[in-house]
This record gives C-alpha cells, sequence and structure tokens, in this order.
C-alpha cells in the first residue's frame, strides 16, 4: 500500500473502507428516512402520497395538516440544521477555533436580538428591512466578541469568554424588552427558544434559496479556506489576502445565520457540534467538511425534531426544538474536550497576568468612601423625570425609605454573597476566571428552584433556598468529577462550566416555555430583580453570607495552600479533595442564597474577585475581604441605577449588573498586551 493510502486509511480509521464521517452521515441519513417513513405511512399505505404531498384534498384533515406543518417543519429542520452546520464549519475554518460557532461566539444572541427590537419597535413599513436589520446585528455581535478577543495569548479561551460576554448582554436585553411587552411574551419567548413549528410554506421559501446561496458561495471558496487553516502567514505568503477572506466568509456565515433565526428562531449547538464532530472523525479538507456539515447538519436536526414532535404529542405546551439541541449539543462539547484535547496543557499567561490596574490603597479607600456615600444616595436621592430628588425624614417617607433600604440592602447582600462565591471558587479551583453564573453553580440554582416552585409547586422561601443549594452543590460535583483529571489545565473548568450552564439554560427555557402565567414573573426573577425581596429575607441572607464569611476567612490559611495546586497542596498536609469539598460545598450555598433573593445575576462573582486580584489583593483574607468592598458597591450602584434610569419604569438590577460586568472586562481586553 502507497504512502498515501495509508495516510488516507489512517484518516478514515477503517482502512479499506468507508471514512468514519461518510458512516455518521449516513447513519443520519438513514434515521432521516425512517423519519420521512414514519410521517408519510398513513399515506402510503392507502395510496394517497401523491396527493397529500402536492394537493391535499382540502376536506381531508389530516392531509390538510401533513401538507400545511408536517412538511414544511420537515423541510425547515433540513434547512435550518444544514444552514447552521455549514455556517459553524466556516467560522471554525476561519479562526482556527474548534469551539467557534453562532452560538459561542454570540451571532445568534446579536441576531435575536435584533429581530426581538424590530418586531415590537418598528413600523410596520419597515417590514422589508428586517433581514437586514438581523444580518446588522449579527455581525456587530461578532465584530464586539472579535474586538474583545483580539490579540489574546490563548484564542480559544478568550473567543469564548468574549462570546460569553456578548451573549449574556444581548440576552439580558432581549429579556427587558420583552419584560416591558408582556403582550408579545409567550409567542416571542417560544420563537426565541428555536421554535420549527409551521403553519405554511413561506417560512421554508424563504429560507432555502439564502441557505443554497450561503452555501455555493462557501463552497466556491474552499480553497482560500484552506489556506486560512495553515495561519494568516502562511497563507498572506500563498497570495491569499487574508483580512478580505476573512470578512467575506464570516458574513456570509452571519448571513446563513440570520436567515434561520429570522424564520425559525434560535437553533443551538448545530454550528458547534456538527463540523466540530466531522473534524474529530477526521475531515480536513475545506470542501469535504463544507459538504458533508450541509448533509449531517440536516439529517441530524431532522431527527432530533422528530423526537421533539413525539415528546410534544403527551400534551401540554410545546417543547421548543431549539432548547432540546441545546440538550444534544452542549454535552457534546464536554466530549470534544476531553477527546479533541484542544486546551492547553500548562497553565496559560491569564492565570499570573496580574498586572496592577489600580493602586490597592487608593481602591480600598475609593471602595470604603463609596459604600458609605452610596448608601446615603441610594436611600434619599432618585430620579422624578426631570432632575434629582432628595428625600426628607417626613413620616410620610418612611414607606418609601423601607422599601429602598429592602431593595439596596438585597443587592448589597447579594454583591458580597456572590464575591465571596467567587473568590472560593477561583482561588480552589486555581482558575481567575471561574465564577459561580460561568461554572453553572447560578444556573443550576435558579433551575432548582423554577423547577420546585412551576413545577413541584413549592412556595416557602426556605424551601426554595434548600433546594436551590441543592442544585448548585450538584452541579459542582459534576464540574469537578469532569474536571479532575485536568488540574494542570484552570481554563478547562472555564469551558466545561460554560457547556454545563448551556445545557441547564436549555433546561430553564423549556420550563419556562411550559410556566403558563408564572412566565413572566419567572422572567423578571431571571433577569435579576431586588422588586420582590422583604426585610426578613435580606436579615436571613446577611447572616448566612456573614457566617460563611467568617468561615472563609478564618480558613484563609489553607485556602493559600490550595492556590499552590494539588501537589504542594498535598505535600504541606492539605488534605485537597476534602477541603476542595468543602469550598464548594461554601460557595454552592452562598450562590443559592443570592440567587433566591434577587435572581441569577451575571458577572459579579467573575468581576469582584477578579479585580480585587489584580488590585493586589493577593493573599486569601485579603482577597475575600477586597472582593466584598467590590461586590457590595458594584451592586448597589447597579440597584440605584436600575430604579432611576428610565423613571417611573424600572429595569432588572442584573442587567445593569452585567452592563458593569461587560464594561470591565472590555477594559482588561483593550489593557491586555
Amino acid at each position: 500500500m502507497s504512502n498515501s493510502a495509508l495516510q488516507a486509511s489512517g484518516r478514515s480509521g477503517f482502512p479499506g473502507t468507508l471514512s468514519i464521517p461518510a458512516i455518521l452521515t449516513g447513519i443520519l441519513g438513514l434515521l432521516t428516512l425512517f423519519v420521512l417513513m414514519i410521517d408519510f405511512w398513513p399515506y402510503l399505505g392507502n395510496g394517497q402520497a401523491t396527493q397529500a404531498l402536492f394537493s391535499p384534498d382540502e376536506t381531508d384533515f389530516d392531509q390538510i395538516l401533513f401538507h400545511y406543518s408536517t412538511l414544511p417543519r420537515l423541510a425547515m429542520a433540513f434547512l435550518c440544521g444544514a444552514g447552521l452546520a455549514l455556517a459553524g464549519a466556516a467560522i471554525q475554518t476561519v479562526l482556527r477555533n474548534p469551539l467557534a460557532s453562532p452560538t459561542t461566539l454570540g451571532v445568534g444572541a446579536g441576531v435575536e436580538f435584533a429581530l426581538t427590537l424590530f418586531v415590537l419597535l418598528a413600523p410596520a413599513s419597515l417590514a422589508m428591512f428586517q433581514e437586514a436589520f438581523a444580518l446588522a446585528g449579527g455581525l456587530i455581535a461578532l465584530a464586539a466578541v472579535y474586538l474583545i478577543a483580539a490579540n489574546r495569548g490563548n484564542a480559544t479561551l478568550w473567543l469564548i469568554l468574549a462570546g460569553m460576554i456578548v451573549n449574556l448582554l444581548l440576552q439580558s436585553g432581549s429579556q427587558i424588552i420583552l419584560l416591558f411587552n408582556e403582550q408579545y411574551l409567550q409567542s416571542i419567548f417560544m420563537w426565541g427558544a428555536g421554535d420549527l413549528a409551521q403553519n405554511g410554506w413561506e417560512d421554508t421559501q424563504f429560507v432555502w434559496p439564502r441557505v443554497l446561496m450561503g452555501m455555493i458561495a462557501i463552497l466556491a471558496l474552499s480553497r482560500p479556506l484552506d489556506l486560512l487553516a495553515l495561519g494568516d502567514d502562511t497563507a498572506s505568503s500563498l497570495g491569499a489576502k487574508v483580512t478580505v477572506l476573512r470578512l467575506l466568509i464570516l458574513g456570509l456565515a452571519v448571513f446563513i445565520t440570520a436567515s434561520v433565526i429570522s424564520a425559525a428562531g434560535m437553533i443551538g449547538f448545530v454550528g458547534l457540534a456538527i463540523p466540530a464532530a466531522l473534524r474529530i472523525a477526521g475531515l480536513s479538507r475545506s470542501r469535504d467538511l463544507m459538504i458533508y456539515s450541509v448533509f449531517t447538519g440536516g439529517f441530524a436536526l431532522v431527527v432530533i425534531d422528530f423526537l421533539v414532535r413525539q415528546f410534544n404529542e403527551f400534551g401540554g405546551d410545546p417543547l421548543p426544538t431549539g432548547a432540546a439541541t441545546a440538550l444534544f449539543g452542549a454535552p457534546f462539547i464536554i466530549f470534544m474536550l476531553r477527546k479533541a484535547r484542544i486546551m492547553p496543557g500548562s497553565q496559560s499567561d491569564d492565570q499570573h497576568s496580574d498586572q496592577q490596574i489600580v493602586s490597592k490603597t487608593a481602591l480600598s479607600i475609593a471602595l470604603s468612601v463609596s459604600l458609605v456615600i452610596g448608601v446615603v444616595f441610594s436611600l434619599f436621592v432618585s430620579l422624578d423625570g426631570n432632575g434629582f430628588v432628595v428625600l426628607g425624614w417626613q413620616d410620610s417617607s418612611l414607606d418609601i425609605l423601607i422599601g429602598r433600604s429592602e431593595r439596596t440592602f438585597a443587592a448589597m447582600i447579594c454583591g458580597a454573597a456572590l464575591a465571596v462565591s467567587g473568590t472560593l471558587i477561583q482561588r480552589v479551583g486555581r482558575n481567575p476566571l471561574a465564577s459561580p453564573e460561568i461554572t453553572g453553580v447560578s444556573s443550576a440554582t435558579a433551575l432548582a428552584m423554577i423547577m420546585a416552585l412551576a413545577i413541584f409547586g413549592f412556595g416557602q422561601r426556605a424551601e426554595l433556598m434548600v433546594i436551590g443549594a441543592a442544585g448548585g452543590i450538584a452541579s459542582l460535583l459534576v464540574l469537578l468529577a469532569l474536571c479532575r483529571k485536568f488540574t494542570h489545565a484552570p481554563h478547562y473548568m472555564l469551558l466545561n462550566g460554560l457547556a454545563m450552564t448551556a445545557i441547564l439554560g436549555a433546561i430553564v427555557r423549556i420550563v419556562l416555555t411550559r410556566g403558563g402565567t408564572q412566565t413572566s414573573m419567572l422572567m423578571s426573577w431571571l433577569a435579576g430583580t431586588t422588586y420582590f425581596t422583604n426585610m426578613n429575607e435580606v436579615m436571613i441572607v446577611a447572616g448566612v453570607t456573614g457566617v460563611l464569611l467568617v468561615v472563609a476567612i478564618a480558613l484563609r490559611r489553607p485556602l493559600e495552600l490550595a492556590s499552590l495546586g494539588t501537589d504542594q497542596s498535598v505535600s504541606l498536609g492539605l488534605g485537597i479533595s476534602g477541603f476542595q469539598f468543602a469550598m464548594m460545598l461554601l460557595a454552592a450555598i452562598l450562590a443559592a442564597s443570592a440567587t433566591l433573593l434577587v435572581g441569577p445575576l451575571s458577572f459579579v462573582g467573575l468581576m469582584a474577585p477578579h479585580l480585587a486580584r489584580v488590585a493586589g489583593y493577593r493573599l486569601a483574607g485579603g482577597h475575600l475581604l477586597g472582593a466584598v468592598l467590590i461586590g457590595v458597591n458594584v451592586m448597589m450602584v447597579a440597584e440605584w441605577l436600575a430604579r432611576n434610569m428610565i423613571y417611573p419604569a424600572q429595569l432588572p438590577t442584573g442587567l445593569i449588573a452585567a452592563l458593569i460586568g461587560t464594561s470591565y472586562f472590555l477594559i482588561l481586553a483593550i489593557r491586555k498586551r
């Protein structure tokens, strides 16, 4: 056998037989054929298949339903799967990043946000510009991600982290828009979750020419794609115009994604899982990867949607296909991280890039002063639409002061709880980019509480806190089990946590689509609001946070040892496994307490300990106290802004906290050399 034949057989994994990608696509194709046979079977037996397919009997309800609902749904499933898989393959090739996709890079969230804004606010006369608006949203989101992650030493990590930042920000924006337009809430929320249900052929006729044009254009650029896959320097030396090609191909990928989401909503993880699986299976040439991605993605989504349809037949509200794809696709990220070994084998410079961007002493003084002034300002100063209004000590103002104090102190206590939780997770996990919201703790806590409330009817806050803490602890145990063999790669925990967050977020979407009249309240809580708090609950959470903070400070010396790594900790006498579990348990309880009070907040548990570390709080005790000061101040400011920015309407505090966190990481990205 020649060397080329040996190489070809090695890539396929089956010498002299079909390649693994061909087998994978063939299996999915057979499953798709099986789906078609089941859907066509009632009409094949009585000879009405042709009639039902092309000219249904208008007096036969089953034929009408088949022709105008089932058939276009099958077509849409294939087109959406093919288009998103093709877009994901193009993005992964251009960026040379196996975790890049329309989902992870914020493109889908950008399109969804733009379309939500357009549908609710644009006049009917501008309907012809809807697609252009969606395309602009996707391009702007991708540009933001690319700018945040530019010039980072670890492209895989920072592209995904930047995508997470943009995703959270845009999803928060979409939630806010929906909360102010509750009459559209259920239908738009279902569409945003990825709904393939059809009542005609209009969406199919809209999508297929766009997917076809995008496919032809990308296939025509398969040779330049192969050059880009070699690296920018190599491609430039071979005559390729790297910047122009990258922008063109990314633009085509965003165009396909925008077309699909415009018609069917957000279908997650097809664009990530399919091309990544094909690469692992041995495909390397761009042309082959694109062609296989089209058919494999189309077949896969048809099969997944068939399973969703069978589930929907059990009754109740329909299950969104987009959320279901996340349940299949997100676990694939975890599998890929273990098998493809894409993460660095040692810590990157991000672990030790503690460039001191502010003075530790100056920050401590500023935070202490701002805390005192901020509390007074938050309680007594507000906006009424015409300017600042100062509240006096009159008896008539007592109720207002009580309400403001409840909300202000609730936000501050949650900031402290999440700051301590994030600090513990970062130090024990030796990962400065870990936090309750990124590692899945906040999502698991929120999911456990939502299921307890919406499905099982638990209503007592104490019960919900215990259930939420149990969910957070379970999430952390799963994450630690996944990462137990990769303690030398701290960013491995981050990406596994993102995958778990996606899985849990998909389940939350599914539960919310079946939440009925509770959906509006739950969405408001998920956005992070202090509106539902009372002083008794604030004091309970404050007590829990205070006690656990004292415990954490008392354990500062073991925390220092744990930060040195497993080998050094064990050699110095620390039982690292038991201590790690205990600290993660404390972190989960703190995250559950904060989540119960105001909902799952984004970025506070990540930003507060991260900023404290780069400000010079290196020892464990100082790190904890510095993070608490930062978290309390950030949440105090976020709560006042949420209460006053668009008076008399009020924004969820979580959105403002996300804006503050996004700004912080933008500053980090700009300052990084």
